[in-house]
């Protein structure tokens, strides 16, 4: 499997893995689920995503970031129409710290601290 580059230590590290996911994310769509969990060998960077298409079109994606480092980082799209995923934009997204809706600016300089903090403990 290929290893993606990492956004935190720069590392070609990331590697994804096919997950099932079961829990209490946003309310689930009935339908297909796909879910990969990608993760850093070098610095520990860590997301979630989880693509959950429904029977009648509707899509949504969500990503989240970091598991395990508390307050939970979300990310979430709902997209009506398949065609609709390839044109994924900002204007899409609404962003969460916790279960609390957030400005998209607060939500990226929280994960952009974090992924600081894991860059500074490989480069130590």
């Amino acid at each position: 499997m290929e290893k993606l580059h990492c956004k935190a230590c720069a590392c070609y590290s990331m590697v994804p893995m096919e997950v099932q996911v079961k829990g209490d994310h946003d309310p689930p769509l009935s339908g297909m689920q796909e879910s990969l969990f990608y993760t850093c060998h070098v610095c520990g960077d860590n997301w979630l995503s989880i693509k959950e298409t429904a029977d009648y079109g509707e899509s949504q994606i969500t990503f989240i970031h970091q598991m395990g480092m508390p307050p939970l980082l979300k990310r979430v799209a709902r997209l009506e129409g398949n065609d609709e995923i390839l044109r994924l934009d900002a204007g899409h997204w609404s962003y969460y710290i916790g279960e609390d809706e957030i400005p998209e600016g607060l939500w990226k300089e929280k994960l952009q601290s974090r992924r600081q903090v894991l860059k500074s403990i490989c480069s130590n």
